[in-house]
């Protein structure tokens, strides 16, 4: 179902400044002919806790954000819900991390970071903010309004699913049907501290761990667990940052005494890891980055699937 007329949010500012910690049952007039007497209701997060409990099946009909949000775990937007909760009207949600004056004009937008959000309410509009993660959508009619940016990929679960989908803001990664098997386990993990950078190369961590900054730890890593995506095995250390354009931007340096990758195709890309690597997995890469130490293979075969040639090692490369 193609949405062409949007509905709006009628909260103001000085409403959404009001709202406390938590999730909040606020009334705001609907825009109907009966005015005051038709109420809408909305959940106000601004924390992490509170807009997983707003976007579950025991929800509300539509999320509204009072700030930038980190979510450690993936969410589900599950549930059916009503245009302005009045079942007479169409199944709708929507899920709002801005705040607007008087006139509905977006004044500030916000970040959700989430390592994978996926959606089964049918009829969910993202807008005006950013999804920092990777969208699945498992429901039709899913709406990524044009004041609203997915940094991550976007997956249907089918083809009907992305036919009745409306995308008219950015995506900065994939579109594509990918079905529910395309990426076993978290998609991603920004690396904060050594506490959510171990959870992230951890067997239960994400494909991809995302560096913002350098980070240094006194313990050895492991890089472990199998991943998929696209369909091959997968597994990333990403210590860069980039522009729309996937430019590099910015680079990190994660040091540590050893990083021992234990994942099928492991890479090491866009920074530098200082100590050395030891290798216990086929198809280790180094596309464009650099290992300040030295690379050693568990044997002959996970060297000759290892490709260096786009990075720099400083130390030696040999088989122990």
């Amino acid at each position: 179902m193609k949405w062409k007329t949007l509905l709006v949010v009628g909260l103001s500012v000085s409403l959404l400044a009001a709202c406390g910690s938590e999730a909040e049952e606020t009334e705001a007039p609907a825009e109907t002919e009966k005015g005051a007497d038709v109420v809408t209701t909305a959940s106000i997060v601004n924390e992490a806790g509170a807009f997983v409990d707003a976007v579950s099946e025991d929800g509300t009909w539509i999320i509204a954000a009072l700030n930038d949000l980190t979510i450690d775990e993936e969410v589900v937007v599950a549930g059916e819900f009503y245009d302005k909760d009045d079942t007479t009207k169409d199944i709708y949600r929507k899920i709002a991390p801005y705040t607007q004056d008087d006139d509905h004009n977006i004044t500030e937008s916000f970040t959700i970071t989430v390592p994978k959000l996926t959606v089964q309410s049918e009829n969910l509009n993202f807008q005006g903010g950013t999804l920092a993660g990777d969208v699945y959508v498992e429901a039709n009619g899913f709406l990524l309004h044009e004041s609203a940016t997915i940094e991550g990929n976007l997956y249907f679960a089918n083809e009907e699913v992305e036919a009745s989908a409306t995308i008219e803001g950015e995506v900065t990664g994939a579109v594509e049907v990918a079905g529910a098997d395309a990426v076993t386990g978290a998609t991603q993990v920004v690396v904060e501290d050594e506490k959510s950078l171990l959870n992230g190369i951890s067997e239960d961590g994400a494909w991809i761990v995302i560096f913002n900054e350098d980070l240094t730890v006194d313990q050895e890593l492991v890089l472990e667990g199998e991943f998929i995506s696209k369909d091959e095995p997968a597994r990333k250390l990403a210590l860069y940052t980039q522009d729309e354009e996937r430019n590099i931007t910015d680079s990190y340096t994660l040091t540590a005494p050893s990083l021992t990758v234990k994942s099928e195709n492991g890479r090491i890309q866009g920074g530098t890891f200082k100590g050395d690597v030891y290798v216990e997995a086929n198809g280790f890469t180094l596309p464009d980055g650099t290992v300040d130490g030295n690379v050693y293979f568990a044997n002959d075969e996970y060297q000759s699937t290892a490709d260096l040639s786009g990075g720099t090692v400083t130390g030696s490369t040999e088989v122990q």
